[in-house]
């Protein structure tokens, strides 16, 4: 029993894959794979001399300026939003004439329970 591969529903199309072997092979023979191995290892073997933390050298300068900038930036912008914070504080405490929190006091005649009820039920 033999199986044979299809393709479409006439069956293989022996023309038609002899036409994309060629249309796809590569452009030199052989002799691409060999250049294009030799390409990549030269790029290989150059770029140990050059990594990216090596360039990172090269802009530790400008890198240490930006990173100051924006440290600046970060505790200027911190020290007005405390300003103002502070100032919404004092002007709440300033204008405020009650007591912001009931005061529970417990009396000889008032028994506790009364007490923590009146604080639980008050304003």
């Amino acid at each position: 029993m033999r199986i044979e591969s299809r393709i479409g529903p006439e069956g293989r199309d022996d023309e038609l894959t002899r036409a994309l072997r060629v249309m796809h092979a590569p452009p030199g023979g052989e002799a691409f794979w060999e250049m294009l191995e030799r390409r990549i290892l030269a790029r290989v073997a150059s770029s140990e001399d050059d990594q990216w933390w090596r360039q990172l050298a090269r802009w530790r300068r400008g890198l240490a300026l930006a990173g100051a900038a924006a440290v600046i930036v970060a505790a200027l912008a911190a020290r007005y939003s405390n300003h103002e914070r502070s100032i919404a504080a004092y002007r709440e405490i300033e204008s405020s004439r009650v007591a912001p929190v009931q005061v529970a006091s417990e009396t000889e005649r008032e028994a506790s329970r009364d007490v923590t009820l009146r604080y639980v039920m008050g304003p």
